[in-house]
């Protein structure tokens, strides 16, 4: 373990290449294409002005690990500090953003040249810190960064059977095994989606995949066995159906002419796993019903029968009772009541055939 801060010059500091926040896309390439990324991100524009007026805080240095070469480390820790120092000395890093940048330099006045550094030997040794820190501390990591990290902290425990590997991750991060297995899991599916290039689904890319949907959706046990997991924490995924993967990440993900997936809100995921248990549901579903249409069919002719007549009944009433508020009724009102009724006796019509049948 380190036991003193040091000063080190901000050319020896490198970005690391296993951040769990970067892309897998940027994950080892040039500061250049890595500072693009963070810009993105309104915090190092305010990171840098922070800097730029009071200096670097000494009483939270970054943490780092050799990077190979003397006297130059990884910035496993701090990263986004890291970005906003390296800026501040040298704008024209900036591939983007390039205006705001350039003013938040022009009114700084401090320019660090050397951060606080925390030097460890090896990396597993921070891991452990940033489970604590970014996920169950304040600085939250987003879902798929924290899935990634668990993946990396899962590496000091490979010579543990699968379940008790789940559980000393859990320990760590103050969760339940079932939720470090299905981060995994999702984890597991997330890089043959990306690796296929998110199905061609336009607008989808590492940035805008709902992580966190994904892994709901697999907490359903009919959603994770349509895809061919034992549950929705399967990590191994040996079953794993591709052609299945690739459908329910169009359900989720892929919007038509409004905007609208074909899931709709995350808390149709319930309506969602219902449909692909049914057969016939699914089906109505992949060719064309909506979410809404094709729930109806997983409930049974009976219930859907009642429901329905339960929803008139109620409409029915409710609108008796307001007819007395509307100022402009017209014979159309009339017409559509009078339609309602022939429907109303023709169903029942139907009803008492069907139980006089039953009857005899």
């Amino acid at each position: 373990m380190p036991n003193r801060i040091q000063q080190i010059p901000i050319e020896h500091l490198h970005f690391d290449p296993k951040n769990p926040r970067l892309p897998t896309t940027l994950q080892g390439k040039d500061e250049r294409e890595v500072l693009g990324w963070m810009l993105h991100d309104a915090g190092i524009i305010d990171l840098m002005r922070s800097i730029g007026e009071q200096g670097f805080f000494e009483g939270e240095p970054i943490l780092t690990v050799p990077a190979g070469d003397d006297n130059h480390y990884y910035v496993v820790e701090g990263n986004r500090r890291l970005a906003a120092a390296k800026l501040l000395l040298n704008p024209g890093l900036a591939p983007t953003k390039q205006k705001s940048v350039a003013a938040v330099v022009e009114a700084a006045r401090e320019f660090p040249r050397t951060l606080p550094v925390l030097v460890y030997p090896e990396r597993g040794a921070i891991i452990r810190y940033l489970g604590f820190r970014h996920i169950t501390g304040v600085k939250a990591w987003d879902p798929l960064a924290k899935a990634r990290y668990l993946d990396e902290l899962r590496s000091t425990v490979r010579d543990l059977p699968r379940e008790r590997q789940h559980q000393v991750l859990a320990k760590e991060i103050g969760s339940r095994a079932d939720y470090v297995a299905r981060q995994l899991a999702g984890l597991r599916i997330y890089e043959e989606i990306e690796g296929r290039r998110f199905f061609d689904i336009p607008g989808l890319s590492e940035e805008s995949f709902q992580f966190a949907l994904f892994t709901t959706a697999l907490n359903y046990s009919t959603i994770a066995g349509f895809l061919g997991l034992e549950s929705g924490g399967d990590v191994d995924a040996v079953g794993l159906q591709l052609t299945r993967v690739e459908r329910l990440t169009n359900w989720l993900y892929r919007k038509n002419d409004r905007g609208k997936t074909a899931l709709g809100e995350s808390r149709n995921l319930a309506k969602l796993a219902e449909v692909v248990g049914s057969e016939k549901a699914l089906d109505a579903f992949e060719r064309g019903a909506s979410l809404e249409e094709a729930h109806i069919l997983t409930s049974g002719p009976a219930r859907v029968f009642r429901e329905s007549l339960v929803i008139s009944q109620n409409n029915l009433q409710h609108a008796r009772d307001n007819a007395h508020l509307v100022d402009d009724l017209g014979q159309g009102d009339v017409d559509r009541l009078t339609d309602i009724m022939k429907l109303a006796r023709g169903t029942r019509s139907i009803v008492e055939d069907l139980v006089a049948d039953e009857e005899d």
